[in-house]
């Protein structure tokens, strides 16, 4: 039985780290390129999740159809954020950039609380309630399918940031923004980009998470201070950092939900955000600041 619990609740973990993956590499992109704490990526998380809702039940939209549109739209929305709102207060500087995005997190869940009201929704999945049984440990369909899709797509982030001349821009602007500039990197360019491309993110994890439990207009808020709190664990602008800490915090939660207390299990990335600091100040895999 010991043994049951434990492997059920590490799938339930590795499922739950999928989700604040890409959140948290969207978000420490943003945090590495621009040094925006971009909290709206949890209303695009929120919009992901909703869009992908609404294309099925008012336009018939396959599933697996809905998923590139998403990307679209909801990257095409980060997009926008960025360019009307974050790009003219980030040139004055101070913490305007952080009020604003919680300004546009709480703008978007109140229009959001209007437009599609209190009801909490499901999709349904595209693979019915089907399941793997390895022994009497249970995995569903869906669950599976969105592991294999948060590891290709972070294989394909990190293939794009390690091989791709934007992807390099990205990079070097991370290390150094003035420099990058001074050596002809079109600074705006790979700013718009990288919000286009957490936005996608957020809006990604929203379709997957969507047919695996309710959501309402306030699922974004938790999402994204949760995936803030991973990015602290791992590091500020670690890609690799986020993503050590979305699996830790995923495992740590199923963990503690099966073995104390489900009640106990929310809590646990904002403990280990603060046990982290007070040991490693940078984050697990942050670089320490000289």
């Amino acid at each position: 039985m010991d043994g049951f619990l434990f492997w059920q609740s590490f799938l339930s973990g590795i499922s739950n780290a999928s989700i604040y993956a890409l959140v948290a590499l969207g978000l420490t992109l943003i945090l590495g390129v621009l040094d925006i704490a971009d909290f709206a990526q949890g209303a695009l998380y929120m919009l992901g999740a909703y869009g992908s809702f609404y294309a099925l039940e008012l336009f018939g939209v396959p599933f697996f159809l809905s998923l590139p549109l998403i990307v679209v739209l909801v990257g095409l929305v980060g997009v926008l954020n960025y360019a009307i709102v974050y790009r003219p207060i980030h040139r004055v500087g101070g913490s305007g950039t952080f009020i604003a995005a919680l300004g546009i997190l709480f703008i978007v869940q109140n229009v959001a609380l209007v437009v599609f009201g209190t009801t909490p929704h499901t999709l349904a999945s595209p693979f019915g309630k089907d399941k793997f049984f390895f022994g009497a440990v249970i995995l569903t369909y869906h669950k599976l399918f969105v592991m294999v899709a948060t590891l290709v797509i972070v294989l394909a982030v990190g293939l794009f940031l390690k091989k791709s001349k934007t992807g390099k821009a990205l990079r070097a602007m991370a290390q150094n923004r003035t420099a990058a500039s001074l050596v002809g990197i079109e600074v705006e360019r790979v700013a718009l980009i990288t919000f286009a491309l957490a936005g996608a993110l957020a809006g990604v994890a929203g379709v997957l998470v969507s047919p695996i439990r309710p959501f309402d207009t306030y699922i974004g808020s938790f999402v994204i201070i949760k995936s803030f709190a991973i990015v602290i664990f791992g590091g500020l602008g670690s890609v690799s950092g986020a993503l050590v800490g979305a699996l830790i915090v995923g495992l740590a939660e199923a963990m503690t939900a099966v073995y104390v207390s489900s009640e106990y299990s929310d809590p646990v990335a904002f403990v280990l955000m603060i046990l982290i600091l007070f040991v490693r100040p940078q984050g697990l895999l942050g670089k320490a600041v000289t």
